[in-house]
């Protein structure tokens, strides 16, 4: 399967986690197999667990895109692949993250589609206000 990114214009930070007992403490969807994006197979935070490194850390987000793992890159990697990269990744674990990828890309899919909803919306509401006044036109003419 091809490699889609759609988060090209993000900067990219660095964090370092110390997985400790609890570890990492977050959970991630996407992969060549089954992305979380159809536009955009990389690997995204979905969700973080208070005990982890990352909640007490607070610097990785929901929504952020994972670039690479101890320096090995995880764009084109299937699920499994992904997941098995963090269990072995080590008691420190230094990440490149695109914060805010998952908001990103909602974006820009929506401006693909035109933002076309806010349009029928604005369509519908001067068509009732029309409808409005010329029922009240027509009340006034009895």
């Amino acid at each position: 399967m091809p490699v889609l990114n759609m988060t090209d214009g993000l900067p990219i930070s660095e964090i370092t986690l110390h997985r400790g007992e609890t570890g990492l403490g977050f959970n991630i969807r996407g992969g060549t197999d089954i992305p979380h994006f159809k536009e955009d197979t990389g690997i995204f935070v979905t969700k973080l667990k208070e005990a982890g490194a990352a909640y007490r850390d607070r610097r990785l987000k929901e929504g952020d895109k994972i670039l690479e793992v101890n320096g090995h890159r995880i764009q084109s990697v299937t699920h499994n692949e992904a997941v098995q990269i963090f269990i072995t990744a080590g008691e420190t674990v230094h990440l490149k993250v695109q914060h805010g990828a998952e908001e990103y890309i909602l974006k820009q899919l929506e401006a693909k589609k035109g933002g076309g909803g806010g349009k029928i919306i604005l369509i519908l509401v001067l068509l009732a206000a029309a409808a409005g006044v010329g029922f009240f036109v027509m009340n006034q003419q009895k």
